[in-house]
Parts: C-alpha cells; sequence; structure tokens
C-alpha cells in the first residue's frame, strides 16, 4: 500500500483540481471552492504519507502545510521546510480563507462570487505546485 496510497489521494486531488475548474466555469462558485480545497488538502496528505508514512486525518490545510515542514525539518531537508514555511507566511490570508471555504461553502450564508472562487482556486494550485516541487526534489518525482 505504501505507494498505492499516495497515488490514490494525488489521483483524487488532480481530479478535484479539475473539477473545481470546471465548476468555476459552468458558475458553481461555491462548489469551485469547496473542491478547490479538497485539492490542496488530498494532494499535502498525499506527499505527508510519502514522507512519514503516515496517515493524516483533519482538513485545515494550514496544519497539514505546517506539518510538511516540520517533516522536512525532521528528514533533515532544511531548505524545504524553509521554503514551505515562506509559502505559508506569504499566502497566509489566502490560505485561511481556502480552509473555511471547506465548511463555508456547505453551510454557511456566504456565497462565494466568481472572482472568490477563482482566488482559492488559484491558492489550492499554488498548494499542488508546491508539493509537486517537493516531491520532485525529495523523490526525483510526482506522479
Amino acid at each position: 500500500m505504501s505507494g498505492e496510497y499516495p497515488a490514490l489521494l494525488r489521483r483524487r486531488a488532480l481530479s478535484m483540481l479539475q473539477l473545481a475548474e470546471r465548476l468555476l466555469k459552468e458558475g458553481e462558485y461555491d462548489l469551485a471552492a469547496l473542491h478547490a480545497e479538497y485539492a490542496a488538502q488530498l494532494y499535502l496528505k498525499s506527499l505527508l504519507f510519502r514522507i512519514t508514512g503516515e496517515e493524516w486525518r483533519g482538513h485545515d490545510v494550514r496544519s497539514l502545510i505546517g506539518l510538511l515542514a516540520y517533516a522536512l525539518e525532521e528528514k533533515g531537508l532544511r531548505t524545504l521546510a524553509e521554503e514551505v514555511m515562506d509559502f505559508a507566511k506569504k499566502n497566509k490570508r489566502i490560505l485561511a480563507e481556502l480552509e473555511e471555504a471547506h465548511t463555508r461553502s456547505v453551510y454557511g450564508a456566504f456565497q462565494y462570487s466568481k472572482e472568490q472562487a477563482a482566488a482559492l482556486l488559484n491558492a489550492a494550485r499554488s498548494i499542488v505546485e508546491l508539493a509537486k516541487r517537493i516531491e520532485r526534489s525529495v523523490f526525483g518525482d510526482y506522479d
């Protein structure tokens, strides 16, 4: 299962990202925001599993990013850990909004606009690209 599980999560994450893009084009902004958040968390969990060998629960994107930085530091990959923390610091606000989308898009009285959903989708894409760069650095791949 060691290689199958992260591959499954990555495939789901990339599918969620594509679905979020389609939903954004179709005007389903709340659902686009929700699927963007799912894409980010699933890809992070995939990478965390590859690095630590552990399954991670929950959907707190900022915590997953912090855990990723910690896991990289523990493996002696300080430069990559710093890259992750810099990303988190530079994107603090949008990461918090992406995290909130998990609940707000389903249960909240709030509706996302096209611009808001697009910003969250871009944040999710950025997280996936960061994770892919780390995978290439650590494992020589991301597929």
